[in-house]
Formats: C-alpha cells, structure tokens, sequence
C-alpha cells in the first residue's frame, strides 16, 4: 500500500509529530509520502515533496485554484510512485489555514481519489478566524483523536462506517522512579500559551512544601501568548514566587526529568491531551486539572486520574465580580457572533449566573487580570489560603506532595500498551482498509458542530482576546 500525507507544513509541534508517529507505525505494512506546503522544518524520515499551494495562506502568494492545486497534488505524488497513492490522508484540512484546500479535497473526490480526512481542530472549537460558511467534503472518510469527537461527528451526520477513531501514539519518556525527597522540581513541560492557563501553576505553586518549585519549560511565540507569557514572568519575579521559566530552553529534557518529582497541567483546553499520559511513562506522578471530556478515553482504558480536580473554587467574595461579569458577557456574545449564533439577553444572564452557584467561580473561567488578583490575595492573607484549600481538598495532593509508586506503575503500563505504535499500526490498517474497502456517501452538518462547542461552559476568557486586551 502506499501512502501520501497531506499537511500544510512539517514544521515542530503536534501534527507534524502525529505523522512522524504514524510514518513510523507503518513500516512493513506500506510506504510513506509527505506531501507538504513548504520544505520540512524537522527532520523526515520518509520521502517528501513540496507543493506550496498547499502552505497557509499567510505564506503563499500564488493565484492557484482548486482544481489546479489539486492536480499539483496528484502530479506530485506520481513523481514518486508512478501510479499515485493508494490512500491520501490529510490532516487537520478543515481550519481554514488555506482557503482553497476544502475545495481542493472536493476536486480530488471528483477524481475518485480514496481519501482519509483526519481532525484534531476545528474551527469551529474557539478558532473563528479559520471559519467559513464552506460545508465539510461530503462523501469521504474521516478520521479524529478522541471519542468525544467521534460522537459529535456521529451526531453530526456521519456513519460508523466513514468514521475512524485514530488516538496518537505516545513515546515513552523512559527514565525511572526514585526517591522524590531528592528531587525538588514540579515540572510543567508545556509552551505556555494562554489555553496552558499559566496562572494556575503560579496557584499550584503557592501550596508546594517548601523548597519545591515549579518550572514551565517553553516560551510562546505568537504576540498575545508573549504578552501574556512576560506578564506572568514579571508577576512571579515581583512576588518571589517558586515558579521557573524557559527551563526547556537553558536545559536538555533529560536533565530536568531527573530533577522532577512530578509533572502538572492546568491547560484548560486540549484535542488529544498527551500531557495526561506521557508523565506516567518516565516514571513521574501527574498532579493538576483533569478535563472530563479528553481524559474519558484514558479512564475508560483504565488510566487512573481520580486523584486530579476539574474545577478550582474561588469565593467571589476574593475577585471583582462586575469586572468578571462584563468580561464574560463581552466575550460569549462575541463568541457567538463570530460564528452567526445569537442568544437573547435573559438566556446569557442565566448561564453567567449558572457558572456562581454556591458562591464560587472556578479560577480556569477567570481572565489573568482577574487570577492575579485572586494569587495576590492568597499570598497577602493566610485566612483566604485556608479556605482555598479547605473547598477544593483534592490541592491537598499538591500541598502534601502526595506520591503513589502503584499508581504511577500501572499507569504506566496501561499507556505503554494502548497507546503504544503496535497500537498505532493496527487502528491505521483498519482506517485504511476501510477507506479502500468501503464507499461512503455522508456529510457533516456544521450546526451540530457549532452547538457542541460554543456552550456557556466553555466560554473561558482566556480564550477571549479581548478579555485580554481590555484588562489584564
């Protein structure tokens, strides 16, 4: 069999590691192509050749169409296999990076080209800007990376048949367990964009035992991230507060891991959720935020994550409720006009209200204005530190450094079994023998996707650039 992958780039981060991961997996079953928008930022392992109409529109500067782009593609492909593909499997294609690229995956159903079309965002998930009117492609096979989306494209109109769930693979970090008395460091190896929501691991921070510390290991790179990035770096120094930054860039991997005690996340947002698993494969217990709706697969597989909190409780009474208020209306209407939603204005007061009950807000909702306020409150009065503690007990498990060899045992060879490339190898089989082995005839309705994702709950200001800019 042979195989093309589609991507706009190969350039360092998830997907690009995704096909890396999914190249590999192949070997002894078929060959491998990247098709690619622009010349490969990291290191392939398989041949790959560049079509650049196929690059974001930020970086190309051609007045192609679809029709031609699509024969570009095909042209391309034949230049290494005489007689083309069997299969070309494009991922991530629906985030509106390149305008032309729905219609070009269009013009290649025409040409009864066998397509897998794999999903790890959508645009309609918090990425406005990548979103158009533009219907999915109808008639073709679809691949995502959680269950919960497999349900919502289900929902959405899609067959069992034309829909193939495709988890990534983890790597293991290796490494071993040991004494955590010698080790002080609670690492966070994560690029701290604002979804990562940093100003949580400053609060974790403030319940370590003394003498431990938190370090964050990368730095963001887009304008607002940075911003956000120096201003929690400044808020930290001016404070003294133990959390270190850049340690990904002034060390190697390895040398932390053998500093580390135990691995955190407080991400507020994530396709696959790898920081959920990968701590547990180098010997290291992970402590932080669960988010119910990615880490099911991982419980449902057997992962134990009881021990993580999937809300932190501030009493109102420590934040500025009016300023939360007119950020939180402020974005959700502006959340549902990006994408032609609308709700009335009694409706949107009942789903504020709904998020106060019981007189607490959950600090991931606030916006860094509104968490510095809350941190600057912990540090300066010990009354309000104990009652943080008191409401949400599971922090205790940072607080107490609690460690579980057990746990971090069979943790471990759970996610080394599941998520392992074997198990990589034999879901891709299956997605590709259905592809080639059954013809589809189905489309995605892009209501229910857009009901789905746009509910209240979700309405986290630190998604809201202009909860941003208008305050923090």
């Amino acid at each position: 069999m042979r195989v093309a992958f589609v991507h706009h780039h190969f350039r360092p981060g998830g997907v690009t590691r995704v096909i890396s991961e999914q190249a590999s997996a192949l070997r002894g079953y078929a060959a491998a192509l990247l098709v690619t928008g622009e010349p490969p930022m990291e290191p392939v392992s398989f041949p790959y050749v560049v079509v650049p109409s196929l690059a974001y529109d930020r970086d190309r500067h051609d007045g192609k169409g679809a029709a031609e782009i699509a024969g570009e593609v095909l042209k391309s492909v034949r230049s290494v296999w005489k007689d083309g593909a069997d299969l070309l499997h494009f991922h991530n294609p629906t985030l509106g990076k390149n305008v032309n690229l729905i219609s070009v995956i269009k013009a290649l159903i025409d040409r009864k080209q066998n397509l897998l079309l794999q999903i790890h965002d959508f645009a309609e998930d918090g990425r406005p800007g990548g979103y158009t009117g533009e219907e999915y492609p109808s008639d073709c096979h679809y691949a995502v990376i959680n269950r919960r989306d497999h349900r919502l494209l289900l929902d959405a109109g899609l067959s069992a048949q034309g829909l193939h769930y495709l988890p990534n693979s983890v790597r293991p970090l290796g490494g071993a367990e040991s004494d955590s008395e010698e080790r002080d460091l609670v690492l966070y190896p994560v690029r701290a964009i604002r979804r990562k929501n940093i100003g949580e691991a400053v609060l974790l921070s403030l319940f370590l035992e003394k003498g431990k510390k938190i370090g964050i290991t990368l730095e963001p790179t887009g304008p607002i991230d940075v911003k956000s990035y120096r201003g929690w770096m400044f808020f930290v120094r001016e404070r003294c507060l133990p959390v270190l930054f850049r340690l990904g860039i002034e060390h190697d991997f390895t040398s932390l891991l053998s500093k580390t005690s135990c691995m955190i996340t407080t991400s507020i947002k994530e396709g696959f959720g790898l920081a959920f698993l990968e701590p547990w494969t180098g010997g290291k217990m992970l402590h932080g935020r669960l988010l119910g709706d990615i880490c099911e697969d991982f419980i449902d597989r057997g992962v134990e994550l009881g021990h993580l909190y999937s809300r932190i409780k501030i009493p109102l009474s420590h934040i500025d409720e009016k300023l939360f208020r007119m950020k939180w209306m402020d974005c959700y209407r502006e959340r549902l006009k990006q994408y032609g939603l609308a709700e009335n204005q009694e409706r949107i007061e009942e789903h504020f209200q709904d998020l106060l009950k019981g007189g607490f807000v959950d600090f991931g909702i606030l916006s860094e204005d509104l968490q510095m306020q809350v941190l600057i409150g912990i540090v300066g009065d010990n009354s309000l530190r104990k009652k943080v503690l008191d409401v949400n007990p599971l922090l205790s498990h940072i607080k107490l450094f609690k460690e579980s060899p057990g746990l971090i045992s069979r943790n471990r060879q759970i996610v080394e079994s599941e998520y392992s490339t074997e198990r990589t190898r034999s879901l891709l089989r299956k997605a590709y023998e259905g592809v080639l082995g059954c013809t589809v005839f189905q489309s995605v309705d892009k209501a229910v996707l857009l009901s789905a994702f746009n509910r209240p709950d979700k309405n986290f200001l630190l998604l809201c650039e202009s909860a941003y800019q208008s305050g923090s």
